[in-house]
């Protein structure tokens, strides 16, 4: 409480929880929401001032007047978003408008003030419906619910429309529940998601197992499918532990395990910085043929194709079909970037990346019927 002359401030602290508890019963009962999100084909009606109070990206959206009028939008959401780590989002283009035959153009303040009946319909392409359906709950309850099976979907829609705080929130959830029997699962989403802290976490797990391995478990860890780790790099740098864990007797099976390891697929100035730095590759002579065979397909990039072997192929046996691009259906059709994966087992498409700086060795197989997009089928692992 707070006073000056005749006037006296009083600060109710349980407002703030009232409001939300409020704006909750308002979702729950669908009452005077102003805005339809799809994603996945499933509708979610909500209130713009809620979207708009925690979301850069709808923020963006709806002050640049692309969120006003009726008509449904198709908005191309990919993971280059800015994950809310660090920095400021990119303000994302509006998505196109349609407006009605014969009426006249409106300014921008008459799209700020959009009719209260008229429902926006916002398609978010690349935002999972389950990731979604959960986000929503923690903008209305400030409670998220997540799972192993569920936070990497949460991740994810939380990445793409700029909420910073669910993300904090998922990464301090896989942080808290990462154990010797999902290390691995915990550490290819921190690398699918670019998650550094998390992703060392779920190492150090891994490291500890893998010290404690005979050299036959060791070689067979090598061959396995898929790898332990996110890259080749890391696959090298695991193999030098183990080997430095008890140098005198391990030392022996350096070139053994060397050659289980794909040298051409790490890029060349980590071959020169994190590899060419280890004693044993300068001093082998077989590991020094394989740093060089492995130079020397860096050094000659447009003669790769007649120099494939296996110390260059990728690192899986599992073949995928991938989506470049493409125009999706409906009348407000804008370009995507994005190239996804078509999950087998969930029967829907995933992002993968974005479109630009992806190599597809893959051959080309079909079209979609629902977008004009390449899709080709190829193994899919890290490069």
């Amino acid at each position: 409480m707070s006073r000056s002359g005749d006037r006296t401030s009083t600060f109710d602290p349980s407002h703030s929880d009232n409001l939300l508890h409020g704006l909750n019963l308002l979702w729950r009962k669908q009452l005077f929401c102003d805005v339809t999100l799809t994603a996945q084909g499933q509708q979610f009606h909500c209130h713009k001032a809620v979207l708009a109070s925690c979301s850069q990206y709808f923020r963006s959206l709806f002050s640049s007047g692309g969120g006003s009028g009726g008509h449904p939008h198709a908005l191309g959401l990919g993971p280059g978003a800015q994950d809310g780590l660090g920095g400021p989002p990119k303000e994302p283009p509006p998505p196109q408008t349609q407006e009605e035959p014969g009426t006249p153009s409106s300014s921008p303040e008459d799209k700020l003030l959009a009719s209260p009946r008229a429902i926006n319909n916002l398609v978010l392409q690349g935002c999972s419906s389950i990731g979604l359906r959960l986000v929503l709950e923690y903008l209305y309850t400030a409670n998220v619910t997540l799972s192993l099976d569920t936070v990497e979907e949460v991740l994810s829609v939380s990445k793409i429309l700029h909420i910073p705080q669910v993300t904090k929130l998922c990464v301090q959830f896989l942080n808290d529940q990462i154990s010797v029997q999902n290390y691995k699962q915990v550490c290819k989403i921190a690398a699918l998601h670019g998650l550094e802290e998390t992703k060392k976490l779920a190492n150090k797990y891994l490291v500890e197992d893998v010290l404690l391995l005979n050299f036959e478990e060791m070689r067979a860890l090598l061959d396995s499918l898929p790898p332990p780790v996110e890259s080749e790099l890391a696959l090298f740098q695991m193999s030098v532990l183990w080997l430095e864990h008890d140098r005198e007797t391990r030392m022996q099976y350096a070139p053994d395990l060397m050659k289980r390891l794909r040298f051409a697929l790490i890029p060349a100035p980590e071959l020169v910085e994190r590899v060419q730095s280890v004693d044993f590759m300068r001093t082998d002579p077989v590991c020094q043929k394989l740093l060089l065979d492995a130079m020397n397909y860096h050094l000659m990039p447009f003669r790769q194709h007649c120099r494939q072997s296996l110390a260059s192929r990728i690192r899986s046996n599992k073949k995928m079909l991938l989506l470049v691009g493409g125009l999706p259906p409906g009348p407000d059709r804008l370009p995507s970037n994005l190239v996804q994966y078509y999950d087998d087992e969930k029967k829907t498409w995933k992002i993968l990346t974005m479109a630009f700086g992806v190599g597809i060795a893959g051959k080309e197989q079909t079209l979609n019927p629902e977008c004009s997009g390449r899709v080709f089928e190829e193994e899919v692992g890290y490069l």
